[in-house]
């Protein structure tokens, strides 16, 4: 699971070391392809002229073939990700009702609105519309 710091108004979201480590045999093959070119493109990096480092930079990803690189999460990853993130983000008392509200066994409900009072409610509550 990605680790989430809160860092003034920025939120830091650490890459998985599963995901850095497939990242990194990736780019070791591809230099193990083209070692003289990434040298090359890497002095100019290091050595080269400030100005023309993105260039040089795009150049190396586009060596490495890393241009869309992802995380990937399956669902109760991604869930705990997006409980994470609303904790950083809002900062709310947990009794107050709001988006970081979450329930402990992480099971979702489905909260329908009501046609006479246009009011929302969750579907198998009832609710104090007027109209029967």
């Amino acid at each position: 699971m990605p680790k989430l710091i809160k860092d003034g108004d920025v939120t830091v979201i650490g890459v998985p070391k599963k995901d850095l480590d497939s990242l990194i045999r990736f780019i070791a093959h591809s230099i193990d392809a083209n070692p003289d070119r990434v040298l090359e493109l890497a002095q100019s990096i290091v050595r080269g002229d400030l100005s023309k480092q993105d260039a040089v930079v795009d150049d190396l990803i586009t060596l490495f073939d890393v241009n869309d690189w992802s995380i990937v999460l399956d669902g109760a990853e991604a869930l705990e990700l997006c409980d994470d993130l609303a904790e950083s983000i809002y900062e709310e008392p947990k009794q107050d009702f709001g988006p970081v509200m979450k329930n402990k066994e992480r099971h979702l409900r489905l909260v329908k609105i009501c046609v006479n009072c246009h009011k929302g409610f969750v579907k198998g509550e009832s609710h104090d519309c007027v109209v029967s």
